[in-house]
């Protein structure tokens, strides 16, 4: 089976000019936790996620292990702060510039092992030849596949 064949393409996408407060707003609106970032063309700029939203709030210093006890930090302040700093900024400033690509006519056991040998995220974009977005692959959409398929057997 080829990628195209379950690939999700209704998605709600960023564009690389907006706003992260914006992007976020439309990430938290649609319950996503990631979201694919075009650049005028429609081809993949990057992908943005809850997860590097949070890697540019939380202090270097708190990261790097420079500070061996958080506990008494004033938490929220500092990450509220550092989020406004954030916020009116560009989304190509936080987003990760080096998203799964797969090509739409990747067979599903290769976009599978790219999944599980990518890391940070579970999704893979899905490019035609010229690299314009298509759809987006995620891990569990390929498990819904083979338990659908199961079922199909079992049914049989």
């Amino acid at each position: 089976m080829l990628a195209e064949k379950i690939m999700v393409t209704d998605l709600v996408t960023a564009h690389q000019d907006e706003l992260v407060c914006d992007v976020f707003a439309k990430m938290r609106e649609a319950k996503l936790r990631m979201l694919p970032v075009l650049d005028s063309e429609g081809c993949i700029a990057g992908v943005v996620s809850t997860f590097c939203l949070m890697a540019h709030i939380v202090p270097d210093y708190v990261n790097s292990g420079d500070l061996s006890d958080v506990s008494f930090a004033p938490d929220m302040g500092i990450l509220h702060r550092h989020y406004n700093e954030v916020s009116n900024k560009e989304i190509s400033h936080v987003m990760s510039k080096e998203p799964l690509l797969v090509h739409s006519n990747e067979s599903l056991l290769s976009v599978a092992a790219a999944l599980t040998g990518y890391g940070r995220h579970e999704y893979a974009m899905v490019i035609d030849k010229g690299n314009k977005f298509l759809g987006v692959i995620s891990a569990g959409d390929i498990l819904d596949k083979l338990i659908e398929k199961e079922s199909e057997v079992n049914d049989a």
